[in-house]
């Protein structure tokens, strides 16, 4: 247990410091995912995303006129996420919370209508602590909840 909390800390460490001194490095286009999962989602009437491991964002769910729920690793990340949004008119639409997936989501059930995470999973995460992260969703999402009730 020491050693996952020192390994979180570590990372934590890094993507704050990343995000301090190149609060660019990502860009502020869309990624091909997020444009292809915007289509998705907005195909299957979602309304509100929640996007694990956002970052420090491009605001493109919101742009798009999705109501977003953006955690993240780093606080620092989400701050600029926070003043893009802003700056974009689009902070409205936009609630952060710094998050570690390794952790249940505080979020009620069924309070999603879909989930986004672009390279989240690509982390340092161990194969447990992915399946403890993707397998806490399901019952957060209401849209899929919804859709698998029908048939």
């Amino acid at each position: 247990m020491a050693e996952d909390h020192e390994l979180a800390d570590v990372q934590r460490a890094h993507w704050q410091n990343t995000y301090t001194v190149d609060p660019a490095m990502y860009g502020d286009r869309p990624s091909a995912p997020a444009v292809h999962a915007a289509e998705v989602c907005r195909a299957a009437g979602a309304g509100d995303v929640l996007e694990l491991g956002a970052g420090h964002g491009r605001e493109y769910f919101a742009r798009e006129g999705f109501t977003v729920r953006a955690t993240g690793f780093s606080a620092t990340g989400l701050g600029q996420l926070r003043a893009a949004a802003r700056s974009q008119g689009v902070a409205e639409r936009v609630t952060t919370a710094v998050h570690d997936v390794r952790e249940p989501l505080p979020l009620p059930d069924a309070s999603v209508d879909a989930v986004f995470a672009h390279m989240l999973l690509c982390m340092a995460l161990s194969t447990k602590e992915i399946h403890f992260a993707v397998g806490d969703l399901p019952r957060r999402l209401w849209r899929v909840t919804q859709t698998l009730r029908r048939h």
